[in-house]
């Protein structure tokens, strides 16, 4: 067993959801033989365990196909990063719930969607507001049917519009 026939194996495994191999990407260092066991390490990019086992499972299928005895790959992974921990404040503590509408993509009905959901909450006692933050053109106004009227400031904050009993 030598490097060449190590690289020569390796450069068969492809990075998983790329076209190029490990050894042409660069990834593969700390090549170690001792008779017929092989030893390296595999620098990856990502953090996801799934990369690092196929990466593994096609090296070790590769080499044991090429000769080799034991395969141990040592894959070095960038940390998954952690979820972000809420912060203590809270910044609206009279508001009991939230309820958010969004999508990637325009014109799918999230402001249809926002709309009638707050108009069946109110319907029910509740007390709902409704924000539309959609800087490329509001439909809320004109579907609660308040367009015509302009936000009353007091000091930085907005007043809440009436529409509908909502």
């Amino acid at each position: 067993m030598t490097k060449d026939i190590v690289n020569s194996a390796l450069s068969k495994v492809l990075y998983p959801g790329f076209t190029k191999d490990i050894v042409t990407f660069g990834f593969v260092n700390s090549i170690e033989i001792n008779g017929k066991d092989v030893s390296f390490n595999v620098d990856i990019t990502s953090s996801a365990p799934e990369v690092a086992q196929q990466i593994t499972d096609d090296a070790t299928k590769e080499l044991k196909a090429v000769g080799a005895g034991n395969v141990v790959v040592n894959i070095k992974a960038p940390k998954m990063p952690e979820a972000q921990k809420p912060k203590n404040k809270n910044i609206a503590p009279h508001i009991k719930n939230f309820l958010m509408v969004s999508s990637g993509k325009g014109g799918v009905g999230k402001s249809t969607t926002s709309v009638n959901i707050a108009i069946a909450l109110a319907a029910q006692g509740k007390k709902v507001g409704l924000l539309d933050a959609d800087i490329y053109g509001p439909n809320i106004p004109r579907m609660m049917g308040i367009e015509d009227q302009k936000p009353e400031v007091t000091g930085n904050k907005v007043l809440p519009m009436k529409a509908y009993g909502v």
